[in-house]
């Protein structure tokens, strides 16, 4: 039963992927999130950030959690793509972090990093607490150094929130509308490089029937190689559709097999 339910699956994906990466570009209307890009004028709000991105072996992808302690310390955990003893040797020696694990974990590096977050390190992750909202995991950085973090709660806690960003930080509002955690889980889920990919992908009707594009016209686009397009590409669409079978298997109890909507 479960092979066929996917076989169906996989066959009902690749008729319909055009319609299913435009509900992943979908923004929305309707209020309750806010997707934010905080930005300092020296590229990363912490110096640690600047030692990731400054080595050739290392690319800071996102953050999965990050919490102020009451002695003034905090703590996150980070991931990676790269090679976790390069992480390891930045960690060993930067002068504000005080205790690390790393560890290796299928395609990426996870650090958990206790550490000494600057000021404004420290009022960026207060801010949530504070209004009352929650933060959509993970957090993203962007080559610049940007960090890109989704607010979910109440129109008036958001736009609170922004207004306490601090001064040294310049903010863009990415996205905004209401939070529907099946697309937007899907589309969090990808860093800012293959949401690029995705979208010129998408802009280049490479999800049309037929195909309007290739790997090498998507490259071009983006000052990369096709094999980079085709792997990134494989990558979220693997994603994408354990996400389906993953969900549809989970709630398989509810419908009876003649009423699947596949």
């Amino acid at each position: 039963m479960v092979s066929w339910r996917r076989s169906r699956l996989l066959n009902w994906y690749s008729r319909n992927l055009h319609e299913l990466s435009c509900v992943l570009l979908t923004k929305g209307d309707i209020v309750q999130y806010a997707t934010i890009i905080y930005r300092h004028p020296n590229g990363w709000p912490q110096s640690l950030g600047n030692k990731f991105a400054e080595h050739d072996g290392v690319v800071p992808v996102g953050l999965h959690s990050s919490h102020l302690l009451g002695d003034g310390t905090a703590v996150m955990l980070y991931e990676f793509e790269g090679d976790p003893a390069a992480v390891s040797e930045i960690l060993s020696e930067s002068q504000i972090t005080t205790d690390y694990r790393v560890t290796q974990h299928r395609e990426c590096t996870v650090a958990y990093i206790h550490y000494k977050p600057t000021t404004t390190v420290e009022e960026l992750i207060d801010i949530p607490m504070r209004n009352g909202l929650i933060v959509d995991k993970p957090m993203l950085f962007h080559e610049d150094g940007g960090l890109e973090v989704t607010f979910i709660g109440l129109r008036a806690d958001i736009k609170r929130a922004l207004d306490e960003t601090p001064s040294i930080l310049s903010t863009t509002v990415e996205r905004v509308g209401e939070y529907e955690p099946s697309v937007q889980k899907l589309f969090t889920k990808l860093s800012g490089r293959q949401r690029e990919i995705l979208r010129t992908a998408h802009e280049l009707g490479y999800y049309q029937q037929p195909r309007e594009t290739t790997y090498q016209e998507i490259a071009s686009e983006l000052d990369c190689t096709a094999a980079n397009v085709g792997d990134v590409l494989r990558r979220i669409e693997n994603m994408v559709i354990d996400e389906i079978v993953r969900t549809a298997l989970d709630t398989d109890h509810e419908a009876p097999p003649m009423r699947s909507v596949w």
